[in-house]
Formats: C-alpha cells, structure tokens, sequence
C-alpha cells in the first residue's frame, strides 16, 4: 500500500507531461487538478497525509475582501474578557474555594492594571495636546483654580454692577417658616451688597421686620403659577429687552480683561419672571444663581 501511494506522484507526472517540480506536494496537488479529481478532498483516513495551500484556507464566516480590522479583534478580545471575568466572578461566589477566588482577582488585576495604563496615557495625551485639556476651563489644580474663582467672582460682581436697574429679586417668606427667618438677613445683605433691588412677598401676610416695606401676597402668587409655595422662594424679575419699535435690545456689560456678557434678553413687553428656588442660601450662594441664570450659557459654568 505505501509503495503504490509514493509512486503516485510519479505516475501522473507522466501522464501529464510536466517536469518535476522543487516542491512536490504542490506539484501533487497540480497533477491532480489535471486529471479532473481532487487529491486532498479525498477521505483516505488520517495516516494519508495532504499538503493545504494556506491561500485555500478560509474561516467559514470569512470574506475574502473584508479582513478583520484592528477594532474589530480589540472589541472580540474585550468581549471574551468580560465574558470570562464574569463567568468567574459568578463561579467564585457560587462556590468560594480559594482556587476560584483567585482566578477571579486575578482577572480584577489585569482590569486594574488595564485601568492604571488607560488613564497614564490619558494624562501624557493631554499634557501633549492642550486642546484637549478641560482643565484649562475649568482649573482643578489650587492656585490655578483660586485664581478662576476669583476673576468669576469678579466677573459676577461687575455683571451686578452693570445690570442692576434692569434686574430685581421677588423674596417669597411666610412668618411662621422657620429658614425665612434666619434667609431674611441674607437676603437684604444680598440687595445692598449687589445694589439689585428685592421686594419681600409675604404669603401668609406676616410682617417682616428686615423688611419693613414688606408686600402681602392677595392672589399674585396664584396669578405667576405658585400655589402654596415652598418659602424661603426666590423668584428673578427682568425687565423687557425691547427698543421702541419692539426689536430686542442686547444689554452688554463690561467685565475683566476687556470681555463682554451679555444678559439674558426678557423678549416679553410685561417682563420676564424665573424662579430660582428655595430654601436657606448663602450670599454668594444666592449671587451664583442669579448670575448663572442670567450671565451664562448651559454648559459653559458648570
């Protein structure tokens, strides 16, 4: 039987006239195209053994003119990672020998080291590429940030300064609330620190003694929208952004540096109304919400 295999080749090279080849196996597999049979597709039972073209040889799933991209194998080799951490995660909870909780931390290891390495190359990127840097927007580091906080402070102050006869601040208190008592205080301290007028509503109709001029709510409240309101309550008065002929009229203000802000424009004759919340704040507190409301673009103070 093994002589006729090895005589094989031979016979055929004859039939079909070709020269002997450097690499017999493929000149094997050539002779037997020409004979019309397929040599290699033969089942000739495992000790009959048959050369491969590795050009042949295809993943079922394979396309020829798609190779596997570099994303591709990273997201295959993240998935199979995840799958076998959580398989593992699950087994060693299910059953807590210490070879399976091992197996797992060792899988929480490699995720921390994957994590550490992640976020080194995070930093030296952006150490690189100051684009890239938020930082640089909003400072994180103590001098660069208290620098920041100062010139918004800043900012905030002369903004007031340049808006004050355009804004107020409706101080919504009941005299049975408890925080109003101790808000009232702070909210006048707010009024003469940023020269913004406040007017004090009071919704049960008690007085005020840090507020003497104090108006009682007879249906204004309900008029605005606020049924029994949460007190202390502030609420932004803004008068119209409108020139005679009923075109908006931007309001600018001078802060450091030479930049500008811009206040929010109030597009309605009657002016505008903005509930800025409730409760106990601070001065400053109380400034930011008002300044941010009406000084700044979502996303662009937070």
């Amino acid at each position: 039987m093994a002589l006729g295999f090895i005589a094989l080749p031979f016979a055929v090279q004859a039939q079909t006239n070709l020269p002997v080849q450097a690499s017999p196996a493929s000149a094997g597999r050539k002779a037997e195209a020409g004979l019309g049979s397929d040599y290699c597709a033969r089942q000739l039972g495992t000790w009959f053994y048959c050369d491969t073209d590795p050009d042949q040889v295809r993943s079922p799933n394979a396309n020829p003119g798609s190779p596997v991209s570099s994303d591709e194998a990273d997201m295959a080799a993240a998935e199979k990672f995840k799958a076998d951490m959580e398989h593992a995660r699950l087994v060693a909870v299910w059953n807590p020998t210490e070879e399976n909780i091992r197996r797992y931390y060792a899988f929480q290891q490699e995720t921390m080291d994957k994590s550490g390495l992640f976020a080194d190359t995070v930093r030296r990127l952006i150490w690189s590429d100051p684009s890239l840097d938020y930082t640089l927007q909003r400072p994180i580091s103590t001098a660069a940030k208290t620098e920041w906080v100062d010139t918004r402070n800043t900012d905030r102050d002369l903004f007031f300064r340049g808006a004050y006869d355009q804004i107020g601040l409706f101080y919504i208190y009941r005299g049975s609330c408890g925080p109003c008592r101790a808000a009232s205080p702070i909210v006048r301290a707010f009024g003469q620190r940023f020269g913004v007028v406040v007017k004090p509503i009071s919704a049960d109709g008690a007085p005020n003694p840090e507020f003497p001029n104090f108006v009682a709510d007879r249906g204004q409240l309900k008029a605005w929208g606020i049924t029994d309101p949460v007190t202390p309550a502030y609420l932004i008065y803004q008068k119209p952004s409108l020139d005679a002929h009923g075109n908006t009229r931007p309001v600018s203000i001078t802060v450091t540096d030479g930049k500008q802000i811009t206040l929010r424009p109030c597009e309605s004759p009657r002016g505008c109304l903005t509930y800025v919340g409730a409760g106990l704040l601070t001065v400053d507190e109380l400034a930011d919400r008002l300044f941010v409301t009406l000084a700044t673009q979502p996303g662009k103070d937070f």
